[in-house]
């Protein structure tokens, strides 16, 4: 039996609730708990999305030139 899906709510609301829930942690700058507010809201596909997002804004992570083969 499948378990039914819940419809999570968008992104920047699950993480202004954790950055809600961060708020009292002592030790962290409040740009440090915005970060880490939003990789814990974050599901593990929206999570590679902001990794791959930010490796290709540091010119890293680029599309492969296709390689043409001899035969052709």
């Amino acid at each position: 039996m499948k378990r039914k899906s819940k419809v999570l709510p968008p992104l920047p609301e699950r993480a202004a609730k954790m950055l809600a829930r961060l708020k009292h942690v002592r030790g962290l700058s409040d740009d440090e708990k915005s970060v880490h507010a939003l990789g814990l809201a974050a599901t593990p596909e929206e999570r590679w999305q902001l990794n791959e997002n930010f490796i290709r804004s540091l010119g890293y992570w680029k599309p492969l030139k296709r390689k043409k083969s001899a035969t052709c």
